[in-house]
């Protein structure tokens, strides 16, 4: 006996056949519409529900229930209220609040909430369901790389192989160092919103241009070093700066120390081996620009979405949000730093091909991705599905 296909129906087509039964009958517009008649008289009791429901939808009204109504409808109304605000809203930061409902202005009516409570995925994406949201993630698509490229990568590879014969390198012994440039307003591109919003609006202190130079360095066994900041000025502003950021001034915000001959002199004295990367490979054989500083913008990025939904931020006299001061930067990058797990750094190395052990046994770890930084994905967010174009920033 051949398994029955089961059929799903628009909404529009649904409440059109409502409508046509209301003339000819349950029956006659099942055949009408090829349908049973019991079919029909189930959409029909459903009729007041089909009408608030998005036309093109197929399902309504299913999925399972929430198990903490009152909560998750306190949630969203505080989504709604931070999007009318400009602010932008993120799955981590939905969660967060959810578990933070349920520990206090929920906990008489959901006594054991907090503690069942897992903040998971499932609950996520169940959550977006019930509340008509869908989720939408921006990609990258890898590309071959061409001839020249892939010669240049591997004369790269022969060079820093020889460097590590030569002098006896192990992991432990190899450094990447490098600068990256941090803006005070990391807004991302997307949010949670209405359905049926034409223009999705992210509201920030106007700092989104306004930069600075933090220096990360890892070394090839995972060990991070204290990273480096370099703010533009010449003094520094007063604050509460976390100790294991290094913060320097500078008349520029850039960070370019490392060309300069004396530098260079000061590795030769040293025993210092410098391997500075070909123009147009940092994406791909730098450990940290291939795996490990879009997990720490990431990380960086959710603290700045936390801090702006949560209203910690100072306003001006002129009404206007102010950005968050130097010292405060510092604490969110050593956080997002030691967050970083070495195991990232270990495997950057080795799919950049520069700590790989010399007998070959790991090269089928070249370009080989790291599952938190695979395609360039950035933090989850909630958008409509109508609304957001294909080639979002």
């Amino acid at each position: 006996m051949s398994k029955q296909t089961r059929k799903s129906y628009l909404v529009a087509i649904k409440l059109e056949a409502i409508d046509y039964a209301k003339y000819v009958g349950n029956r006659a517009a099942g055949r009408m519409f090829a349908v049973t008649h019991t079919q029909i008289a189930q959409w029909r009791k459903k009729e007041e529900e089909l009408k608030k429901a998005n036309m093109r939808s197929r399902r309504v009204g299913s999925g399972k229930e929430a198990a903490y109504p009152l909560a998750e409808d306190a949630l969203k109304e505080w989504i709604v209220d931070l999007r009318n605000r400009g602010i932008g809203v993120t799955s981590s930061i939905i969660k967060s609040k959810m578990t933070e409902f349920l520990s206090y202005s929920f906990s008489e009516q959901y006594p054991n909430a907090a503690q069942d409570f897992k903040a998971s995925d499932s609950w996520f994406n169940l959550f977006l369901r019930r509340h008509n949201f869908s989720l939408r993630r921006r990609t990258k698509i890898g590309q071959k790389l061409p001839q020249e490229i892939q010669q240049k990568v591997a004369n790269f590879h022969e060079f820093i192989k020889n460097i590590r014969l030569q002098n006896n390198f192990d992991p432990t012994r190899i450094i990447n160092l490098d600068e990256t440039p941090v803006f005070f307003d990391m807004v991302g591109a997307l949010t949670i919103d209405y359905k049926g919003v034409k223009t999705v609006h992210i509201r920030t202190t106007g700092n989104d241009k306004n930069r600075f130079t933090c220096v990360l360095a890892v070394l090839g066994d995972g060990t991070k070093l204290p990273p480096m900041v370099i703010f533009k000025g010449k003094r520094l502003q007063k604050g509460d700066y976390p100790p294991d950021v290094i913060v320097r001034m500078n008349k520029n915000d850039s960070f370019r120390g490392h060309l300069t001959q004396t530098v260079k002199s000061k590795c030769q004295e040293k025993n210092l081996v410098l391997g500075v990367i070909p123009g147009g490979l940092t994406s791909i054989v730098q450990p940290l620009d291939v795996s490990i500083n879009k997990p720490f913008k990431n990380r960086l990025r959710e603290k700045w979405r936390t801090w702006m939904a949560e209203g910690k931020f100072e306003m001006t006299r002129g009404g206007n949000l102010k950005r968050p001061d130097n010292s405060l930067m510092c604490h969110w990058i050593s956080e997002a730093w030691s967050d970083i797990p070495y195991e990232i750094i270990v495997q950057s190395f080795k799919t950049c091909g520069i700590s790989n052990d010399l007998n070959g046994t790991e090269d089928n770890l070249i370009w080989k991705e790291n599952s938190e930084n695979a395609g360039e994905r950035d933090e989850p967010v909630i958008v409509l599905p109508e609304d957001v174009c294909e080639d979002e920033e």
